[in-house]
């Protein structure tokens, strides 16, 4: 190479150059072809050549039918789902199976309406309009004998199962949380005035636990039933005793985290809690004592609007376990040993990822993805073992059947699919 790394002399450019210089004399026409007086310039034949070449792309002897026949085929290849079902018209923001019937699933969506349907048959059983804004909250009591949605408008109603006749209603500010009681049939929520709301069904007496200013993100019961833990959008943390209504501790921002709080859980030992955050850590706490006990690092650094963000993380239910579990923004599912704060296994799942379960009777992690798939994996090894895809849009919420051997999925794509577990494991 020359020394001034200049790249090497083209041989065509001296082609190029002398072209205009090229004399053509008459004894050197050897032969004249006439192209005719409607005949086509060369380079407009170059131009139809191309089109010609893009039309004969799509020329099908069964024309555009036999296309979207196999665009179909190629998209049921990558669709291993049992049941789509698509009576939603806009993004399906949760699902949720009943606790003790495996074939009775709730969705609610975009579209301001909920549907409770069979999730073997598709068959609707009912459908709960009159909302003011998108559905975006379903969850069943513990007893599967009360349905509780809300909107984005701040409206909560209770249902009756069966019979979905309603039994309670109330109005609040902006929802983003709903969660029941473990044991009782007793109603929780969060909101953006940084109230953590929390009702006895179907009496309705109420409890109000305040925040200090900024959204209640996301809450966790523990097991006890006698304590509730809320993150905040500032990164602080509250841990409250439900009977006094007050915080036993506090943790503001900076002890707890930089940036907001997206996730919080309970131990089932009822002494150890991980909370979750846009800052790219999770966080230890020893629930008794408001203490941190361990930070685990899933980004490069602690710092706001980590592109590692920790979008949600889970205890195992299990009390001998020493185990959790965070999924992250940048697609990276890890399971943690909780005494030594040490990464056991680290998968990339996707895009990244929506929502972390465990299933309930296997050792094993499901992650809902940005890319539309939900993906298990072995909760010992860390390896990925199974795909259930089929959605053209991110996993909004899933949830497993009383028995364990259903999925079923909400998307932005704004369908529901189920999903056989045993049939599609690798």
């Amino acid at each position: 190479m020359p020394e001034n790394d200049t790249p090497p002399h083209s041989p065509y450019s001296d082609l190029r150059d002398e072209e205009d210089d090229v004399e053509i004399r008459e004894e050197d026409i050897l032969e004249e072809i006439p192209i005719g007086e409607g005949d086509q310039a060369p380079e407009d034949l170059d131009d139809e050549e191309d089109q010609m070449s893009d039309d004969e792309l799509v020329e099908l002897p069964g024309g555009i039918d036999q296309l979207e026949a196999i665009v179909e085929d190629m998209n049921k290849l990558t669709d291993n789902s049992n049941l789509v079902f698509p009576n939603h018209s806009k993004a399906v923001f949760c699902c949720s199976f009943h606790p003790e019937l495996p074939d009775l699933v709730v969705s609610g969506g975009e579209d301001d309406t909920a549907y409770i349907w069979n999730a073997t048959s598709g068959e609707v059983q009912d459908k709960v309009e009159g909302w003011k804004d998108s559905v975006h909250c379903a969850a069943w009591s513990t007893d599967g004998q009360h349905l509780a949605l809300c909107d984005m408008a701040g409206t909560i109603k209770v249902f009756k199962y069966p019979g979905y006749t309603e039994e309670w209603a109330f109005d609040v500010g902006d929802i983003l949380w709903l969660r029941w009681h473990p044991v009782a049939n007793v109603l929780f929520c969060g909101t953006t005035d940084s109230e953590m709301w929390m009702w006895k069904i179907p009496s309705g007496d109420s409890k109000l636990f305040s925040g200090q200013g900024e959204k209640a993100e996301c809450g966790s019961i523990m097991a006890d039933g006698r304590r509730a833990a809320c993150g905040y959008a500032d990164g602080s943390i509250r841990i409250f005793d439900l009977k006094s209504g007050n915080p036993s501790h506090t943790l503001n921002k900076g002890l707890a985290h930089l940036d907001a709080v997206n996730s919080v859980d309970c131990h089932v030992n009822n002494s150890l809690m991980i909370s979750g955050s846009m800052d790219g850590t999770a966080k230890l706490w020893n629930s008794t004592s408001g203490k941190c006990v361990g930070t685990l690092l899933c980004g490069a650094k602690q710092e706001e609007n980590s592109n590692c963000s920790v979008e949600c993380c889970v205890f195992p239910k299990d009390k001998s376990s020493t185990l959790c579990i965070t999924g992250s923004l940048d697609g990276v599912v890890s399971v943690w040993d909780t005494p030594t704060q040490i990464s056991r296994s680290a998968c990339k799942v996707g895009e990244g990822v929506t929502k972390v379960e465990l299933h309930p009777y296997d050792p094993l992690i499901f992650a809902g993805t940005l890319d539309g798939a939900v993906r298990g994996l072995d909760l010992r090894s860390g390896e990925s073992i199974a795909e259930y895809s089929g959605h053209t849009a991110s996993i909004l919420d899933f949830s497993f059947s009383s028995n364990g051997a259903s999925l079923v999925t909400s998307s932005d794509d704004g369908t529901c699919r189920v999903y056989d577990l045993k049939m599609n494991r690798d």
